[in-house]
């Protein structure tokens, strides 16, 4: 016979396992607005499959609830959606899966029946007495050991997309740590060169990993020249244009004198903005190159068609010995978007002469750097990556080193909302700076705490996505 649902406020507080303690003597208002809030928040994280931050949000306000129906209701329905899951990690967490069961049951209904474990697959038949390195190679891939995954590939007997794009990612993360290596001569940059031209031919409509491996490619080209000098941009016929800062490369786009009087002023806001005011101008100054058509564009940088703008620098001995932007004369947002953009990567080379920022605190200012229908069109897909499970657990995305091989939309929109949310809570864009520098000496978890007060990643996970998800919900954070 099922308990009445009054009852179950006090024998939840005694049977719950863990639960933070209640603040002392609050009043009947106090504790109905706490079970509100609560109840709010857990229904935005059950609308997006979060179930787990749900029964965060919920279990501390049990002892307030007095028994409500509709917060009962809501607690099942969140336990239920927590036990799906668990039941279908891998492997199952059973410990956690056996605690939600006793949970439910003090909440009366029927409980779904654990699942029996899958059978196992039956032996596979092999049509050829060669050996598939397939899964060890993925194997390999997801522990990170990238050349053994590389040389596993090379031997698969078939590759799905997917494969495909983890093989392209070991051999461009294989190049890019030859190529930046102190030691690394002519002949070991022509090689890493090919490498990284093979692993791009894989992946030809993967536009982020095309993008990094371009930025390779610049690279590795610059130092297979036993000189060392780099060739200036190729600008064939066309007209040059001179501010005190940039050089505007165009085939008579009238736009020209307006890109370098845009790109002067928001050299100067960029700055401002995460740091202080510019020393002066550029020496050397930094090329624009406004390519007339996308075919043009493609051509000359070997970026992908669907992308807007690159930006390259290069450092020599911590200071700027080339800066080079490349856009697109028939991008719409030239000025407003990918100008501000990759201009945003040439000043934070500046900033960051010896160690570049993480990648995720990169992209995400150089985004910010658009305009607001841009920056919404990240922060509105937020939920819809954490819905589908297309976005990285915010201590995974606070240490990448590189761009990520798979999950790029939800990377992307991590990245600039995570970037908006640590500005807005901790005193603006240069304090903001100032938590990127501290991070390179102190590590993430102390940063976090001497610029935000935040008690490492896992608190600030648990803040940042509730303010995200409202925020994609177009409410205030």
């Amino acid at each position: 016979m099922l308990r009445p649902l009054s009852t179950f406020p006090a024998l939840l507080a005694l049977t719950l396992v863990a639960l933070p303690a209640v603040a002392a003597d609050p009043t009947p208002v106090e504790r109905s607005i706490a079970v509100q809030k609560s109840m709010a928040t857990a229904r935005q994280f059950l609308d997006v499959g979060m179930s787990a931050e749900a029964l965060t949000a919920l279990e501390p306000e049990i002892p307030n609830a007095d028994g409500s129906k509709a917060f009962l209701t809501l607690l099942r329905e969140a336990y239920l959606a927590e036990l799906s899951r668990l039941e279908r990690a891998d492997p199952p967490n059973a410990a956690r899966a056996t605690q939600i069961r006793r949970n439910l049951s003090l909440l009366g209904g029927v409980i779904p029946a654990p699942k029996p474990p899958a059978a196992p697959p039956p032996p596979p038949v092999l049509q050829a007495p060669v050996a598939d390195t397939t899964a060890d190679a993925v194997a390999a891939f997801k522990l990170g050991d990238y050349a053994t995954a590389s040389r596993l590939f090379a031997t698969a007997l078939a590759l799905t997309a997917d494969q495909k794009a983890a093989w392209a990612y070991c051999r461009i993360k294989l190049a890019a740590d030859r190529v930046n290596a102190p030691q690394c001569d002519a002949a070991t940059a022509a090689t890493a060169l090919r490498e990284v031209t093979e692993a791009l031919q894989l992946v030809p409509q993967h536009t982020e990993l095309q993008k990094v491996g371009q930025t390779i490619i610049a690279t590795a080209n610059q130092k297979a020249k036993p000189s060392g000098v780099v060739a200036p941009p190729p600008v064939g016929t066309g007209d040059v244009l001179e501010s005190a800062s940039f050089r505007v490369h165009h085939t008579g786009d009238e736009r020209a004198e307006s890109v370098a009087k845009a790109a002067e002023a928001q050299r100067k806001v960029i700055f401002e903005r995460w740091s202080g005011p510019a020393a002066g101008g550029w020496t050397p100054k930094c090329d624009i190159i406004i390519h007339p058509s996308a075919e043009a564009y493609v051509k000359a940088t070997g970026r992908p068609a669907g992308t807007t703008g690159a930006a390259a620098v290069r450092l020599t001995d911590g200071r700027a010995t080339e800066r080079r932007i490349d856009l697109r004369a028939d991008d719409k947002g030239i000025e407003s978007n990918a100008l501000p953009r990759e201009l945003t990567h040439i000043v934070l080379a500046d900033l960051f002469p010896d160690k570049s920022p993480p990648k995720w605190a990169v992209e995400g200012m150089a985004i910010l750097a658009g305009s607001p229908e841009e920056i919404g069109r990240y922060t509105r897909t937020l939920p819809r990556c954490a819905r589908d499970g297309d976005w990285f657990g915010l201590a995974q995305l606070l240490e990448l080193k590189d761009f990520p091989a798979e999950k790029i939309t939800g990377f992307y929109c991590q990245s600039v909302s995570l970037t908006e949310y640590l500005i807005t809570a901790g005193g603006g864009e240069r304090n903001f700076t100032q938590f990127l520098r501290d991070t390179q000496r102190y590590g993430t978890p102390q940063a976090l705490k001497r610029q935000f007060n935040i008690d490492g990643p896992p608190a600030l996970e648990t803040a940042w996505k509730r303010a995200a998800l409202e925020v994609g919900r177009g409410q205030g954070p």
